[in-house]
């Protein structure tokens, strides 16, 4: 039985989980992102109810898409249900940015269907308004 979280990533190169027409998708959206952002550290494209990996791309073996999704899908599962019991004040979610040390991560749930997208970037190859504006430009479509 192969486990995806102990498989060793592919490194710069997009990984595609499907092979039918999300999986086109999720490839032209990941080609995409890393055609507008070469210096990508890492891009995977999850199911939230899942958590599994759809299309992935990443730079070094240590950021290994399949364990990064595991936390990912848990927080914006725990994100939606307090936003929908009202918990937060809002509307619905539309991106998460986390700011590391020397890293911008963002989450963006896709707007039509259960996928969402993580980035992540160094602050020294871009900046924060440039990264989301491309995210969002890639993942309108979907």
């Amino acid at each position: 039985m192969q486990f995806p979280f102990l498989n060793r990533p592919s490194i710069r190169k997009v990984t595609v989980g499907a092979s039918d027409e999300a999986g086109r998708v999720a490839r032209t959206v990941m080609e995409g992102l890393l055609a507008e952002l070469p210096e990508l550290l890492l891009a995977c494209l999850v199911e939230a109810p899942s958590g599994r990996v759809v299309a992935s791309y990443t730079t070094a073996a240590t950021l290994n898409p399949n364990q990064i999704n595991l936390r990912y899908a848990k927080l914006l599962r725990a994100t939606d249900a307090a936003l929908a019991t009202q918990q937060l004040p809002g509307g619905p979610l539309t991106e998460m940015t986390l700011l590391l040390e020397d890293q911008l991560h963002i989450i963006r749930p896709l707007p039509n269907s259960s996928w969402y997208c993580f980035l992540a970037v160094r602050f020294a190859d871009t900046n924060l308004g440039m990264a989301t504006e491309i995210l969002r430009r890639h993942t309108a479509q979907l």
